[in-house]
């Protein structure tokens, strides 16, 4: 009987989930999924986890085929649905993004009565679902961000705002898609009355998790480690934050699995968005974007042991490096490369 936050979308939702339980830790004895226990076999350990000291709980929801958060959510009964975006995150399966908005909105029907919806209202789909709490940065939105400001690669501050509240928030993890990832925290705070001074205290000590925008202070770079997964909608985040660094900025991108017939093109839309942000060393990593960076006059490689052996030439002192790409990829070799130089 006690609340359970559900969170599913296409791209953040294990940094928002790092959010929400941040901010729900510092009034609630907090239980929260850890890892990437997200699928059907990781919710039932999940929940399994829960005690009867626990207050609340937060837990993640992942799919790639119909069906699966239906499942999911049928066991965990939330009483709050948060929808992150509706991005191109494993459109192979789902066929479009009508497609996937019909698969993470199937675990509206499994919340308690009495329950809250929140939701990105930025995103033309979510905005779509009726008696939703819709954060963003367009003042329609219920509670929504103004004075967003980044300090670099190494935090971001704004003022959340709603109805009869401003609450300034400091964060050190960098990017606008950050921004919109705290504000869902805050959107849950409110409904479950953590008081505003909490709020801040746990969204300032959220702390990157490895692999997810993780920047690293190197002797000689700055790594902007984000190897852990990687679709469109999280590309083009990531390459923003590259794009605001300071020096000569370069990306190391690997391939976008699960996209299906839109892969080509999917690619050459990254390729082309970082060109157009002014990164300017673009390295494809994959037969994909060795492909679609050739367009950009980037390097490509088909395979990352290819790129390796070429990488102490490629880099300069001073260069920030974002390394990004899907978890079959295994970029985190690449980061580990990186260090060793």
């Amino acid at each position: 009987d006690i609340p359970l936050v559900g969170i599913t979308g296409s791209a953040g939702k294990t940094t928002t989930r790092g959010m929400v339980s941040a901010v729900l830790s510092t009034a609630y004895n907090t239980h929260s999924t850890t890892g990437n226990l997200n699928n059907q076999t990781g919710v039932p350990q999940v929940l399994f986890g829960l005690m009867p000291e626990h207050q609340c709980a937060v837990v993640e929801m992942g799919t790639n085929h119909f069906g699966e958060i239906d499942a999911l959510a049928a066991m965990s009964e939330p009483t709050m649905c948060l929808i992150t975006n509706i991005g191109e995150a494993h459109i192979e399966f789902f066929g479009s993004r009508e497609g996937i908005f019909q698969g993470k909105t199937e675990m509206l029907p499994h919340m308690r009565p009495g329950g809250r919806i929140i939701v990105n209202g930025d995103d033309e789909y979510l905005c779509r679902i009726p008696d939703a709490f819709t954060f963003g940065f367009g003042k329609q939105n219920d509670l929504w961000a103004e004075d967003a400001r980044e300090d670099n690669l190494f935090g971001a501050s704004f003022t959340a705002c709603w109805d009869g509240g401003r609450l300034p928030i400091q964060l050190q993890v960098p990017g606008h898609h950050m921004i919109l990832n705290a504000l869902s925290a805050v959107a849950v705070g409110l409904a479950l009355h953590v008081p505003p001074e909490k709020m801040q205290q746990g969204l300032a000590s959220f702390a990157p998790i490895s692999g997810r925008m993780a920047v690293e202070k190197l002797p000689r770079f700055t790594l902007l480690n984000d190897v852990y997964n990687a679709n469109p909608t999280s590309m083009k985040a990531s390459l923003q934050v590259l794009s605001r660094a300071a020096g000569r900025k370069v990306c190391i991108l690997g391939d976008m699995l699960e996209l299906g017939e839109q892969a080509a093109d999917l690619h050459e839309r990254v390729a082309q968005e970082a060109a157009e942000m002014g990164i300017d060393l673009i390295v494809g990593v994959g037969p994909l974007f060795h492909a679609a960076v050739a367009q950009t006059k980037g390097l490509g490689f088909e395979t990352q042991a290819d790129m390796l052996k070429s990488l102490p030439d490629l880099l300069k002192t001073g260069d920030a490096i974002l390394v990004k790409g899907s978890r079959g990829m295994h970029l985190e070799k690449t980061v580990d490369a990186i260090r060793a130089l």
